[in-house]
């Protein structure tokens, strides 16, 4: 995905304001709940909602990352990437 480190934060932010560095961390670099917690103490979520709201986030920055696109014949397609 071509989503900068500080729109995938605001994105993170809108979904869980709580946690999201926590949740920008383990998008960007992949870390995992476990690792997460051994680096910052006991976080104030659970496992399963902590990767709910990460999946959460995800299918935010995929809708970002797809418009609509008109064709010649009137039909529309999904194109992924930005919208320059």
């Amino acid at each position: 995905m071509c989503v900068d480190e500080k729109e995938i934060f605001e994105i993170c932010q809108s979904v869980d304001s709580a946690i999201a560095a926590e949740l920008a961390e383990a998008i960007v670099r992949g870390t995992s709940y476990d690792m997460l917690e051994a680096h910052y103490g006991i976080l104030p979520i659970s496992r399963r909602s902590f990767y709910r709201r990460k999946g959460t986030a995800q299918r935010l920055m995929r809708q970002r990352m797809a418009h609509l696109v008109e064709e010649k014949n009137g039909q529309y397609t999904i194109v992924w990437g930005r919208e320059e």
